[in-house]
């Protein structure tokens, strides 16, 4: 939440892209968490509930703002509406899974928001480094759109689980984030989009093939 505020003022100051990294560390902090928890049997009602209302100010709150001033400024009310959709969207995603009983502890029933937010963010680094600019407005509404619908969805995507000892090598996530990695050596702007991207359209379309793994059987399916 603490960087989630630095994030806020950075975008307040219009340094864009030092918001989207901090907003990408208090990602990779929420990703961590639940796995340091679980290594420490430390997991409680009152540290699950704190977690939904960090993940609201860093998924929801501050990349709406940022993707505001960089995006929907312009747009007058319909920007404040396009991007405020964002922190609603994320608020129902985090509500549904409060609410919902996932049996599988290695995958997540519907995109997380930290991941989607993630990808919402580094939209404006890909495009700076690849093409001098700052993207389309369109385009950042489109993804708003596509990633509100993914976190909404019964499309199941890997949890911080599969990155424990024992489950790093059988699961995509953490060999995807030893790509990720090194992608970033020489592309560090527009690796962590892409390869974000990439496996979201991946884990979307083998759900649409194959519905069985949006149901819960997930983990039988993994050689």
């Amino acid at each position: 939440m603490l960087l989630a505020f630095w994030g806020l003022t950075l975008t307040q100051e219009g340094r864009y892209e030092a918001a989207v990294w901090v907003l990408f560390v208090a990602a990779c902090v929420d990703v961590a968490d639940g796995a340091v928890a679980r290594a420490l049997d430390a997991s409680t009602p009152f540290g699950r509930q704190l977690d939904s209302l960090a993940d609201l100010v860093t998924a929801g709150v501050a990349p709406a703002f940022l993707v505001y001033e960089v995006y929907f400024s312009s747009w007058g009310i319909a920007g404040v509406l396009v991007a405020g959709s964002w922190a609603a969207l994320v608020a129902a995603r985090l509500a549904k899974y409060s609410t919902t009983t996932n049996p599988d502890r290695f995958h997540f029933v519907g995109v997380p928001c930290p991941i989607a937010a993630t990808v919402l963010c580094q939209y404006l680094l890909f495009c700076r480094a690849t093409w001098g600019h700052d993207g389309s407005a369109w385009v950042c509404a489109g993804l708003v759109v596509a990633l509100g619908v993914l976190m909404l969805s019964r499309v199941p995507y890997w949890t911080s689980a599969t990155l424990m000892p024992g489950q790093f090598f059988r699961f995509p996530f953490g060999p995807g984030c030893v790509a990720t990695v090194v992608l970033a050596i020489p592309f560090p702007r527009q690796a962590i989009f892409f390869s974000l991207v990439i496996s979201l359209v991946a884990f979307t379309i083998q759900t649409v093939r194959a519905p069985r793994v949006a149901t819960g059987v997930v983990a039988s399916r993994v050689p």
